[in-house]
């Protein structure tokens, strides 16, 4: 009985953090579009690059696979942590990002600007994409209530804490305008949704 309440529970947490997920998505959006064209295209690029890797070469799980034993490791002491944190934090993104910053302090930033935010892009979607494949498949219950509640709050996780990271080293992105977009988009979202149910 218990465990069908918890099952109920999480579709029901599921579909209630849905707005926040599409909220999420637009407010990245937003702030994406401030770049320069060209790096716009770079993250569009590094994204397609891995989407095409997958399906059609290879979809870098075993380098995924690394990526969350070093994480797991270094959270090791911290069991419920160690448990959670592989799928949150996309360590090879943050590998990438602090080289970013790095070459920008050397003042060398534009010839490859493009390149690392290719890289990026590549590395964030391998993240999310098998994080989603990794908690699909180890959810055997009918209708995967534990994938959809568990991968709709690591992906809000993820792209806030991306967002944290980028307004720090990436120009023009903006963590308080993310924050912002992402307050109103869903704010308008859980509203509509109340006045399409509740007000007649």
């Amino acid at each position: 009985m218990a465990e069908r309440i918890m099952i109920i529970l999480k579709f029901v947490f599921a579909v209630l953090l849905l707005p926040l997920v599409m909220a999420t998505v637009f407010a990245l959006q937003t702030e994406i579009a401030r770049f320069d064209p060209k790096l716009q295209e770079a993250i569009i690029s590094g994204t397609l690059a891995y989407v095409l890797m997958k399906f059609f070469v290879y979809d870098f799980d075993a380098v995924y696979k690394f990526g969350q034993s070093i994480v797991g490791a270094c959270f090791q002491f911290l069991k419920p942590v160690m448990n959670f944190a592989p799928y949150v934090i996309p360590i090879y993104t943050i590998i990438a990002i602090v080289a970013y910053a790095i070459v920008h302090l050397m003042g060398n930033m534009e010839a490859y600007a493009g390149m690392f935010v290719a890289v990026i892009a590549f590395t964030f979607a391998m993240h999310v994409v098998l994080t989603a494949q990794d908690l699909y498949t180890k959810d055997s219950l009918a209708g995967k209530p534990n994938y959809f509640f568990a991968m709709s709050l690591i992906f809000i996780v993820d792209v806030f804490f991306m967002a944290l990271l980028m307004s720090l080293v990436g120009k023009g992105f903006s963590f308080v305008h993310f924050f912002q977009g992402l307050s109103t988009a869903s704010g308008d979202i859980y509203m509509a949704v109340f006045k399409q149910l509740f007000v007649r």
